[in-house]
């Protein structure tokens, strides 16, 4: 199969030379003089860790020295270089993290030894799977295992299974270890040996929930190797689809994998929202079962949050969504505005900005002619005639960065009709009568990060409900993990990297927002794009936060956050993987 989208050339590098290295010549990772794969040194290696398996407290490298200690050089190589492979597959431990652990293992020796360039640029990882850091012992042992047992095997029978992926494969099920919790790391050896032939998968539950979900590209029906069956399926897959597509991936992760409590609340009782003006009594329920199944959608918790703003908005008739860039107040303004209205039709946009004035909005003389001028309708007073037509229709008007405008000058006596909407005034220009009718819904939005909104008029605030768009707090907080551990599982560390920096930043208005990572394409969602964003979206962000003390930067940079959040303390009590005991295919 095709390598897969989004996995740098030199890792596929990285696996090969693992599989030169402990399947076949037994030699060295780091030193390719020296032999350091050998039944001997596996067989060392076995004796002081495997012999001597510590369960206890304590971070897994202070328990892996004190196992070790006494170890001559070779055998500690090996420990580092097992280490090097265990690490290889996952993405949830950072590249610099996992070279940093095998460069720690490396000074327990009497020599100097360094990490080769290659491996250090082939460490990034090939899926996300927590396992890899919380049961690196149990890894560790049954890799030191299954090699004793090949090197147990005749020189001609190891070239016969490194020449058939499928006899490998049953060798490597066939082995029996002496502990549990390994069985992602034999899934992960799989694809270690022949990434060509086996996915990068390590959850046996996932590959028989894909091969349920595709079960139908299987002319034969499922077999008793589900390893073969996927590969049937990409293959079927892959007359339609781009070369090295991801099953983790949009569009084939909706057709598995079953979204976690995704299904809208109820509104019921006394917790329902009533209806209000331009919202009837009849579609209230409609409207409201669309809106949290919208909510859902855009993975906002809790379910019910749009339905609740909007029975704020059809009470006041108007309301502001306020917080830091980044957290999507204009996407969701949109979206529940279409689904108020029915239709993006009778939906209206405008951006306010310094220079935007009544004119612009409202109405004003506007050439029409050589010598001539006439009064024009703006936005604002074009869609109030369309709703004054249609009173039985609802109309939404957005206003985007509304606090960057000068509000008195731009709304000038329409103040008073946000607040008074049955009553009428004289308008500046036309003189005719004017009313606000109450089917026209008014959305704002406003970026707290903006220092004008602390001149934003007091009367202004009063005739608006004001709703916070903040990270860490409902609706999005967990919007970032939510949405990467349905399109890109493995790379949920990002959400985590964002909670650090906002935890940093220390404040609600200059957090950053998660749809800096939000994107339809799921060709983008690799580290190469994450850092891409980061660096160009992320980093100017918080630049204009820390103009002042520039050397504050070096704690946002990407690798530095990356390593930080990478949780590489290993769990003191034995946690059986989700799917350690799940052999039968």
């Amino acid at each position: 199969m095709a390598k897969l989208t989004g996995i740098p050339e030199v890792c596929y590098t990285a696996l090969h030379r693992v599989r030169e290295t402990a399947l076949i010549d037994f030699g060295s990772l780091f030193t390719p003089e020296r032999k350091i794969w050998t039944a001997r040194n596996l067989q060392r290696h076995h004796e002081m860790f495997v012999q001597r398996f510590d369960e206890g407290e304590g971070t897994f490298l202070d328990k892996y020295r004190h196992q070790l200690d006494g170890g001559d050089d070779d055998t500690i190589q090996l420990a580092a270089e097992l280490v090097y492979v265990q690490q290889i597959f996952t993405t949830v431990t950072g590249p610099k993290k996992k070279i940093a652990n095998v460069r720690e293992i490396l000074t327990w020796c009497d020599r100097a030894v360094e990490v080769p360039e290659w491996a250090v640029e082939g460490a990034a990882g090939h899926a996300g799977d927590q396992s890899f850091n919380q049961h690196r012992p149990w890894h560790l042992a049954w890799i030191n295992e299954y090699l004793l047992h090949w090197h147990e095997l005749p020189e001609s029978r190891r070239f016969q299974l490194l020449g058939n992926p499928w006899e490998f494969r049953d060798d490597v099920f066939g082995h029996k270890t002496s502990l549990q919790a390994f069985q992602p790391m034999r899934e992960a050896w799989l694809y270690i040996a022949f990434p060509g032939t086996f996915e990068n998968i390590s959850s046996r539950k996932d590959k028989k929930a894909i091969r349920a979900g595709f079960g139908h590209l299987l002319p034969n029906g499922t077999t008793d190797n589900i390893d073969r069956d996927l590969l049937t399926i990409r293959e079927a897959l892959g007359k339609e689809a781009e070369p090295g597509f991801h099953f983790y991936r949009k569009p084939f992760i909706q057709q598995w994998k079953e979204p976690k409590d995704a299904k809208p609340k109820k509104q019921t009782g006394g917790n329902a929202p009533k209806a209000g003006p331009g919202l009837s009594t009849g579609d209230a329920p409609a409207v409201m079962a669309s809106l949290e199944d919208l909510a859902a959608s855009l993975m906002l918790e809790p379910a019910d949050t749009l339905s609740r703003w909007a029975a704020l908005l059809v009470e006041k008739g108007q309301v502001i969504l306020q917080g830091p860039p980044g957290t999507g107040k204009t996407f969701i303004a949109r979206k529940m505005a279409e689904s108020l209205a029915g239709t993006t039709d009778r939906v209206t946009l405008v951006q306010f900005h310094p220079s935007y004035a009544y004119e612009d909005f409202v109405e004003g003389f506007r050439p029409s002619g050589p010598n001539h001028f006439e009064v024009k309708d703006g936005p604002l007073k074009r869609l109030t005639a369309r709703a004054a037509a249609e009173p039985d229709a609802r109309f939404v008007l957005i206003i985007d960065e509304i606090n960057r405008g000068n509000i008195a000058k731009v709304f000038g006596e329409l103040l008073f009709l946000l607040e008074y909407r049955d009553e009428a005034i004289t308008l500046q220009y036309s003189e005719a009568p004017f009313r606000l009718p109450r089917n026209l819904l008014i959305i704002g939005t406003m970026n707290t990060a903006d220092r004008s909104i602390a001149l934003l008029d007091m009367a202004l605030r009063r005739r608006f409900r004001f709703i916070d768009l903040v990270p860490g707090e409902p609706p999005i907080d967990g919007l970032l993990k939510r949405f990467l551990e349905a399109n890109a599982p493995d790379m949920v560390y990002l959400a985590a990297m964002i909670d650090s920096v906002n935890e940093i930043v220390g404040d609600r208005h200059a957090s950053i927002g998660p749809s800096h990572f939000l994107t339809d394409d799921p060709r983008a969602l690799t580290e190469e794009w994450a850092k891409q964003i980061w660096n160009h979206s992320v980093i100017p962000a918080l630049a204009d936060r820390f103009f002042d003390n520039p050397s504050e930067m070096d704690q946002f940079l990407y690798d530095t956050v990356r390593d930080q959040v990478t949780s590489d303390d290993v769990l003191a009590d034995q946690a059986e993987a989700d799917d350690a005991s799940a052999d039968a295919d």
